[in-house]
């Protein structure tokens, strides 16, 4: 059964991933398309209900594929339609709670990215920027003539990648389409994406670790086995277990009464964007962190700054107008990660506001 949303495939994304026969590295093509939290989800289309269809989310070791760096060079259908080697959905662990593979999947990938451009813009002056979400995504580097040791090095790249993830919780909140039409609320600030996307980045910086020159297929095969061995230290269940989990949630976490892409099928969100996480709702789990700073207290900035930039590409100035309507204090031509624990207050707030409207018209 698709594990992926309908109304992706009912817009027929299209597109086949074009294959690239270039060896050099490409940035991550997108996000995988992942999914919204809950099981059996149903879907509706232009306001339609579409019967006899609901989507099985929940996955266990013995089905999470193959890893493949995601280059594009995967098909967009193969990946909706199951065809792909690699396999993405929701897993339940006993001491990480529910976790997105495809999250776990995407920050890895960005992780091994940023680290293999580290030799080249270090230190440079220069700017790698990055397909825009709402906003141009800028990585510059300053000018720096000290060396930074490779362990720094891969907890620069984890760090980045990481807020490459909370950015885009940010964006899809504020009305960010990966495609021009299709809604991404639903997915916003979902309560087990961004300790699934840590978990993805420090998989990655221990993967490479191991052997800091390895290629694109030689990542994807050793971490296809540490996310195998992360999952199973974390006491990963099978697949009806994790089912009977989440459908313990229903109507707590998810509603599903609700159809995808209706936001409020999603009824609880984390918009804590610390550096250091714990899972939601287990006990005694297992905390992950990153770093800001290195060992000899340099902060991360010192070496790279993210920077998320108003664009005047069409597209992006209507996405743009949600955050055009922010107070006065919190909007700015320029983001950086110091503005993104308000901007998920600010979320946070006005999630609040609009479940109490819709429990108020219910309760009428």
């Amino acid at each position: 059964m698709m594990k992926k949303y309908i109304y992706y495939t009912l817009l027929f994304l299209l597109l086949e991933g074009c294959s690239s026969n270039s060896d050099s590295l490409k940035p991550p093509a997108g996000l995988r398309p992942c999914c919204a939290f809950g099981d059996n989800l149903q879907a509706k289309f232009l306001g339609i209900h579409i019967p006899f269809f609901r989507i099985d989310n929940m996955l266990d070791k013995d089905h999470l594929g193959d890893h493949l760096y995601n280059d594009g060079s995967q098909s967009v259908l193969g990946q909706l339609f199951d065809w792909s080697k690699e396999k993405d959905g929701l897993v339940y662990t006993k001491r990480g709670g529910f976790i997105d593979i495809a999250h776990v999947r995407d920050t890895a990938d960005y992780t091994f990215y940023l680290f293999k451009q580290l030799p080249t813009y270090l230190g440079s002056g220069k700017s790698l920027i990055l397909p825009p979400e709402l906003r141009q995504r800028e990585l510059y580097f300053p000018k720096n003539t000290e060396l930074l040791p490779i362990n720094s090095q891969l907890e620069l790249a984890a760090l980045t990648a990481f807020q490459l993830a909370q950015w885009h919780e940010i964006a899809q909140w504020f009305g960010y389409e990966s495609e021009f039409g299709i809604s991404e609320t639903v997915s916003a600030f979902s309560p087990e994406d961004l300790y699934s996307n840590m978990l993805g980045a420090i998989i990655a910086m221990q993967v490479l670790r191991e052997n800091p020159q390895m290629d694109k297929n030689e990542f994807s095969q050793h971490f296809k086995q540490q996310l195998t061995t992360h999952l199973i230290k974390f006491g990963i269940v099978d697949k009806k277990t994790a089912a009977q989990k989440i459908k313990a949630l229903d109507g707590i976490w998810w509603d599903s009464h609700k159809r995808l892409p209706d936001k409020w099928l999603v009824l609880r969100r984390s918009y804590d964007l610390a550096l250091t996480l714990t899972p939601n709702w287990v006990t005694r789990g297992t905390t992950l962190h990153l770093t800001d700073t290195f060992g000899n207290s340099q902060p991360a900035t010192k070496w790279l700054q993210f920077r998320l930039v108003a664009t005047y590409r069409l597209i992006s100035k209507l996405q743009e107008k949600s955050l055009a309507e922010l107070p006065a204090n919190l909007y700015k031509k320029i983001f950086t990660p110091q503005d993104f624990q308000s901007l998920a207050n600010f979320a946070e707030q006005e999630d609040a506001k609009a479940r109490l409207k819709i429990s108020l018209a219910t309760s009428q």
